[in-house]
Parts: structure tokens; sequence; C-alpha cells
């Protein structure tokens, strides 16, 4: 018994719809393939815009934008971390510390943006990692280590990095002890004021008048000299006369010739006397 024509283009149609339906289900709920995000990224203010692995420069601004056309419905985080390291390239960076990062999320709406680390960057030797995934790597997990070579946390998602600097001035151990004390202000005098010195006694001129006043203290070398004049020697070979009103002088030459008359007489008698 065959099956009526019209029945089994009834079914044939059914199943085809049915089959349709089914292959395109699966196409209406299947996420886009956004793959790795096409980024480029500028350290001169959108100047110049590069891919390169290495970094130009040290920059706390970095603009990052999508290249290209981004799939639509697709999220790409971009994000840079700021490290403190022991030397200036990646195989001598030896251990390094966290210091900042800054992370974004692009899209086909909003494709541009910037990471800015400003007040997060290196002071000696560092390390600048532009990576395409939305994590801070800042040692605080197993799950966010620190970039360390060779391994680093962010490998196969890194976009660029830079890795440079200068060492750091060494600490000093101790505080130099100044020499010399620093002048300033004492506390109190330290150092008695000497008594005042008494003046040395002043001789008064000989022939003259002592001056007014109290007697200078005696010298302490010596006895003082006496501040009186000395009397006049007395004349010995002429008498005192009276006062008769005659010139002094020409009483004084009398009794000088007197006086040479009577020596001369007296030596005539001697030698007189010896013969």
């Amino acid at each position: 018994m065959h099956p009526h024509p019209r029945r089994l283009s009834a079914l044939t149609a059914l199943a085809l719809t049915a089959g349709a339906a089914a292959l395109a289900a699966p196409a209406a709920h299947a996420a886009p393939d956004c793959g790795r995000a096409p980024v480029q990224y500028s350290v001169d203010g959108g100047a110049h815009w590069t891919n390169s692995a290495t970094m130009p420069a040290e920059s706390a601004t970095v603009q990052v934008r999508l290249a290209g056309e981004p799939a639509a419905g697709c999220d790409y985080h971009v994000s840079l971390g700021s490290y403190e390291a022991q030397g200036p390239t990646w195989a001598t960076s030896g251990r390094q510390t966290f210091l900042g990062w800054a992370t974004t999320t692009l899209t086909r709406e909003h494709y541009r943006d910037t990471l800015d680390v400003t007040g997060h960057l290196p002071h000696c030797y560092g390390e600048l990692a532009l990576y395409a995934v939305g994590e801070k790597y800042d040692g605080s997990d197993s799950d966010h280590p620190l970039p360390h070579y060779p391994d680093e946390p962010f490998s196969g998602l890194a976009i660029a990095s830079w890795n440079g600097g200068t060492a750091c001035a060494p600490t000093p151990t101790s505080s130099p002890t100044p020499t010399t004390p620093p002048p300033g202000p004492t506390a109190g005098p330290t150092a008695t004021t000497p008594a005042p010195t008494a003046p040395a006694p002043t001789t008064a001129p000989t022939g003259g008048a002592s001056p007014a006043g109290p007697a200078p203290a005696p010298s302490p070398t010596g006895p003082a000299t006496p501040s009186r004049t000395p009397a006049p020697v007395a004349a010995t070979t002429a008498p005192a006369l009276a006062a008769t009103g005659t010139d002094d002088g020409l009483l004084t030459a009398a009794a000088v010739a007197a006086a040479l008359l009577t020596a001369v007489g007296g030596a005539a008698a001697y030698a007189g006397r010896r013969r």
C-alpha cells in the first residue's frame, strides 16, 4: 500500500522547516570571535602611533586605540603597570616593586583612551608594561604575581614594555658628625669680666708743683718718686747779709770776690812759712 501523495508532500515540508530552524538557532546565539585586541599606542600625545613591542621612551601617559575595524560586541581590555626595578633592562630588572597602574576597556564605539600613571613612575630603574588584560599584577596573590625575569605574569598578553632609568643614589649609613659646632647664642656668660686695672702712678715733673688731688698709689715695682721739689743748696762761702735794698746779684758777686781774695791771701802766707 503506497502513501497518499498529498500526505507525503506535507511530511517533507515539515521536515525541511524543522531542519532549517535547527541549523539557524546556534548561529543566532553564537558569541562573536573577538580575538586579540589590535591595539596601537602613542607616548607623545598622539603625534605618532605604533605597535612596537618596545616603548620608545618612558611616559606617565600612554594613549591607546583600536586599529582597523573591531568586531561589534567585543570588549578589549588594556592596562598599563608601573614597577620599580633593580636594573635598567628586563634581564637585569631583578626584584620589582609595584608602583601603580591604569586600565581601560576599548570597544567599537569607545575605540580610544588614555592610560595615566602620573605620580607612579619609578624614581630609579623601572619598567612600564602595556598588556591586553584588565588585571592588576601587584604581587597580592599567586594569581597576580609581580614581573620577575624570565617570567612575566602577562606573558602572551603583552603589547609593549619599557625598561630603563638610572641608579638611585646610595643611602648614607649614618649622619656625618660635624667637626665644628655651628655658631649660635650661648645660654649664659661663659667667661668672667676681668677687674679694671688701676692706672699707673704719675710722677710729678721736677721743679714744678704737685697736681691737685689725692696722691697716686705707690707703684708695685718700687717706691714712688716724691712729688715735692728738692730744697735749694745754701751758699757756704758767703755770709748771709741783711737785706738793705741792694740788688741781690751785686751782693752775691761781692761775696764771691771777697772769698777769692781770702783764699789767695791764705795761700801766700802758707807759702812764705814754708820758705
